[in-house]
C-alpha cells in the first residue's frame, strides 16, 4: 500500500529572505553598479560606475560577491536594523506584561457588559482598528475571540458577528497603519532615507483608517442586523459551528490596576500620534506654528529650576520630529510604569518582560537579514540598487502617481501570496522600491518624500489586503476553534476586504490632488 504524501509546508520567512538573499548576491555577478552624481543641484544616474575615494569610474559597475558578502550582510543588516528592531522589542515587551496583568481581557469584558447591539459593534470595530494601526492587531485575535464571540451568540448574533468585528476592523486598521512598527516602521527603516520617518505621511494614513474602519462597521453592522432579524440568513446557518457559549472561560475583574493599565495604553497611542504628526506644517497668521503650541508644556516645565532637570525636559524630542527611538521610549516607559501600577515583583517583571521581547526576536532577525539585502544592493547613491533605479525609472518615465499607486499596490498583493512577514517583505522590497518612488517623483509636485509616502500606503494596503483571507495560522486557528469552513468564511471576507481594497487605493490615488502628500 502506497504510503499518503506529505503535505508540502511553505518555507519559513527566515529561509525566504535568506534565499533573497543570495539571490541578490548572484545578481551581483550579472548587474552593474551605477552612481548618482549631483550637477548644480540636479542629480544624475552613471550608469555601469562605481566611486573610488571620491571620483567616478565607468565601466567598472561589475563586483561580484561570494560566500564572505553574504554571510556578513546580515551582520551589517542587524546594524542598519538597529533602531526599529529595539523599538519591535519594547513593543513587544510592553504588550506581553499588559496580557500579563489580564488588562486587554478585562477591557474588553468591560466594553461586552457596558455596551450591547450596534454600539457594541461599532465600539469593538473601532478598537481593533485602532490597535491593528498601532501595533499590527493579528496574532492575538484567536484568543480575543474566546471572550468575543460568545457573548455576540448570546446576544441573538452568530459566531460570524464576533469575529468579523475583530478581524475586519483589524484588516482596516492595518491596512492603514498609522504608527505600526512592524509595517510602517519596517518600510520606512528599509528605505533608509533620514529624511523620511514614521510621521511622513501620517495625515494621509490617518484618512485611510477612518474611511475603512467606517466602511467595515458599516458592513458587519448590516450583516448583524440581518442575523438577528432572521438566523436563517446566516452564512453558518444549518453548519455545526462551535459557538463556545458553553465554555467556561475565566473572566478577568476590571480592578482599578486595570482600568490604570489600560488608560496608559490609550496615553501611550496618543503620545505617538502627537509625536509623528508634523505640527509645524499647521501655520498662525502671527508667523507662528502648532509645534510651539503643542510643545509648550515641556518647554515650560524644562524651565522650571530642578524638576525641569530631573525630569530631563531639556533633552526631549518635540512632539512632530520623533523616530524610532522615541517610539522605544514610550514603551520601555510604559512596561516600567505597567509593573508600577500593577505591583509586580522585580523578578517576575524582569522574567515577563525579557519573555515579551523574545516573542518579537523572531521579527527582529527577518529584519536584519532582510537589511543585509539592502547592504548587497547597496545605497541610494551608489550600488546595484541605482542600477534598478536607472531602468525602472526609464520604464516608468512620465506614469502619473495614480497608475504608480495601483501598480504598486497589485504588486503586493501579489507578494502576499507568497510571503506574510510585513518586516520581511519591507526589506526585500523597499531598499528598490523606495528608491524609484523618490527618483520617480522627485520633480513632481508630492516630491520625493511624498512618492515614498505613496509606496508605503500602498505596500500596508495591498500585503495586509491578502492576509486579511490568506490561510495563515491566525486565520485557520480561529476558523478551526468555531469549526467554520474556510470557503465561506472566505466568501465572507473577500467581499468586504475588495471593497477596503478599492477605498484605499482609491485614497492613494488622489491623495496628491487633494493636498494629502
Amino acid at each position: 500500500m502506497a504510503e499518503p504524501k506529505k503535505a508540502r509546508k511553505m518555507l519559513s520567512s527566515y529561509s525566504i529572505v535568506f534565499i533573497f538573499l543570495i539571490i541578490t548576491a548572484i545578481l551581483t555577478w550579472f548587474v552593474p553598479q551605477s552612481v548618482v552624481v549631483s550637477h548644480d543641484g540636479t542629480k544624475e544616474i552613471i550608469f555601469n560606475a562605481i566611486m573610488v575615494k571620491g571620483k567616478v569610474v565607468t565601466g567598472q559597475g561589475l563586483q561580484p560577491m561570494g560566500l564572505w558578502d553574504v554571510i556578513m550582510a546580515p551582520a551589517r543588516g542587524f546594524v542598519k536594523a538597529a533602531p526599529v528592531g529595539f523599538a519591535i522589542l519594547m513593543a513587544g515587551a510592553f504588550l506581553h506584561i499588559l496580557n500579563y496583568v489580564g488588562a486587554m481581557n478585562a477591557g474588553i469584558g468591560w466594553l461586552l457588559k457596558r455596551f450591547t447591539g450596534k454600539a457594541l459593534i461599532v465600539v469593538l470595530m473601532f478598537v481593533s482598528a485602532l490597535f491593528g494601526a498601532v501595533y499590527g492587531l493579528w496574532e492575538e485575535i484567536p484568543a480575543y475571540s474566546m471572550a468575543v464571540v460568545p457573548l455576540f451568540v448570546l446576544a441573538g448574533y452568530d459566531v460570524i458577528t464576533g469575529i468579523a468585528v475583530l478581524f475586519v476592523g483589524a484588516t482596516a486598521g492595518n491596512m492603514a497603519s498609522v504608527v505600526n512598527p512592524f509595517s510602517l516602521g519596517a518600510a520606512v527603516g528599509a528605505i533608509g532615507n533620514e529624511s523620511l520617518s514614521l510621521g511622513s505621511g501620517i495625515v494621509l494614513r490617518l484618512v485611510i483608517f477612518a474611511v475603512l474602519d467606517i466602511i467595515g462597521t458599516v458592513y458587519v453592522l448590516r450583516y448583524a442586523a440581518r442575523v438577528k432579524a432572521d438566523p436563517t440568513k446566516s452564512i453558518v446557518y444549518g453548519v455545526p459551528v462551535h459557538t463556545l457559549v458553553e465554555e467556561d472561560h475565566k473572566e478577568e475583574e476590571f480592578t482599578s490596576q486595570k482600568a490604570w493599565s489600560i488608560g496608559l495604553l490609550l496615553v501611550i497611542i496618543l503620545a505617538l500620534v502627537c509625536g509623528y504628526i508634523p505640527w509645524d506644517s499647521i501655520k498662525f497668521a502671527d508667523g507662528s506654528n502648532m509645534k510651539t503650541l503643542i510643545n509648550l508644556p515641556f518647554t515650560s516645565l524644562a524651565k522650571v529650576p530642578v524638576l525641569g532637570n530631573l525630569l530631563g525636559l531639556g533633552h526631549y524630542t518635540h512632539f512632530g520630529d520623533w523616530y524610532f527611538e522615541e517610539f522605544s521610549f514610550v514603551f520601555l516607559f510604559g512596561a516600567l510604569l505597567l509593573g508600577f501600577i500593577n505591583k509586580i515583583p522585580e523578578e517576575r517583571f524582569v522574567k515577563e518582560f525579557v519573555a515579551g521581547a523574545s516573542d518579537l526576536l523572531g521579527v527582529v532577525l527577518v529584519l536584519t537579514v532582510a537589511n543585509g539585502i539592502s547592504v548587497i544592493m547597496g545605497t541610494k547613491t551608489a550600488g546595484m540598487s541605482v542600477t534598478f533605479v536607472y531602468w525602472i525609472q526609464n520604464a516608468l518615465a512620465g506614469v502619473p502617481s495614480w497608475a504608480f499607486a495601483i501598480a504598486a499596490t497589485a504588486a503586493y498583493v501579489g507578494i502576499g501570496f507568497f510571503m506574510q512577514s510585513t518586516s520581511g517583505v519591507a526589506g526585500i522590497t523597499m531598499p528598490i522600491l523606495g528608491a524609484v518612488a523618490y527618483a520617480l517623483f522627485q520633480s513632481a509636485p508630492i516630491g520625493s518624500i511624498g512618492g515614498q509616502v505613496l509606496l508605503i500606503a500602498c505596500f500596508t494596503i495591498g500585503l495586509n489586503f491578502t492576509s486579511s483571507f490568506y490561510p495563515s495560522a491566525t486565520n485557520m486557528e480561529t476558523l478551526e476553534l468555531y469549526k467554520i469552513p474556510y470557503n465561506i468564511w472566505l466568501g465572507f471576507i473577500l467581499k468586504i476586504s475588495l471593497v477596503m481594497l478599492v477605498a484605499g487605493v482609491a485614497i492613494v490615488s488622489v491623495a496628491p490632488m487633494i493636498g494629502l502628500l
